[in-house]
């Protein structure tokens, strides 16, 4: 399975340097499906997710603006 893979957004869970999450715009081309891939890493677990993008859009946070900031090149907000 082939992927093109963005990142996006990354934030710091602490308190380890390591422990972070990411978010990904990502392109599967055996399925043809574009997906958010939001992965995470602590101390204690970590793990994957991966969401439709209409799906991720209607959640608010700073990776869903990032998103919008990433796509149409302006701030979600203007």
């Amino acid at each position: 399975m082939a992927a093109i893979n963005r990142e996006f957004y990354r934030s710091w869970r602490g308190p380890a340097p390591a422990d972070q999450d990411t978010w990904s715009l990502v392109f599967d081309e055996a399925t043809r499906r574009l997906l958010v891939r939001h992965e995470w890493q602590a101390s204690r677990h970590s793990g994957c997710d991966e969401f439709e993008v209409a799906e991720f859009l209607k959640q608010t946070g700073p990776a869903q603006t990032a998103l919008i900031d990433c796509l149409f090149l302006v701030h979600a907000d203007a």
